[in-house]
């Protein structure tokens, strides 16, 4: 079974991939500075507070991350969001011409008042997937799904409706 799944796609997930490892070690050393003080605002929109907005967008200029092109230098290819969701702290990771999924990170957890109590460890993404290993997983996924609907369906006398 043909999965559609091509060299380039593959390519570029191993990219962003390798390109979210390295954020996430930056993004949790630019946080470990933030440990135990407030870092999220809890009212209006919400957001980052003010001076970890300023140390966020001077990491991202640095690395040329979230440029417009309407600021007069050719737009980044890359952009890099830092929010809290609920009571945890997550940043994504997108490469805007590239065939790379969204890569999405849990940085660590906020109290009720958006001060931050946890970091995490990071994790390792892989880096060297090959188009072989994933039409192999895809069509061995699909094999056991259908043995279960078989399965379930042998026995469907006895399910409940």
């Amino acid at each position: 079974m043909n999965y559609g799944i091509t060299q380039q796609r593959v390519d570029a997930q191993n990219k962003i991939n390798a390109l979210a490892n390295e954020i996430e070690g930056h993004l949790l050393r630019l946080l470990s500075d933030w440990q135990q003080k407030k870092a999220f605002k809890t009212s209006g929109y919400g957001g980052k507070v003010a001076a970890l907005e300023k140390a966020f967008d001077a990491y991202c200029a640095s690395h040329g991350y979230n440029v417009s092109a309407g600021d007069g230098r050719d737009a980044s290819t890359v952009w890099v969001n830092l929010y809290r969701q609920y009571n945890s702290v997550t940043a994504s990771v997108q490469n805007l011409i590239s065939n790379g999924r969204r890569v999405e990170m849990h940085l660590g957890r906020t109290d009720d008042t958006g001060t931050l109590i946890s970091l995490g460890d990071g994790y390792r993404r892989r880096t060297d997937y090959t188009v072989a290993e994933i039409e192999g997983a895809l069509s061995q996924a699909y094999n056991l799904e259908e043995q279960a609907r078989q399965l379930r369906s042998s026995v469907s006398d006895f399910q409940r409706r």
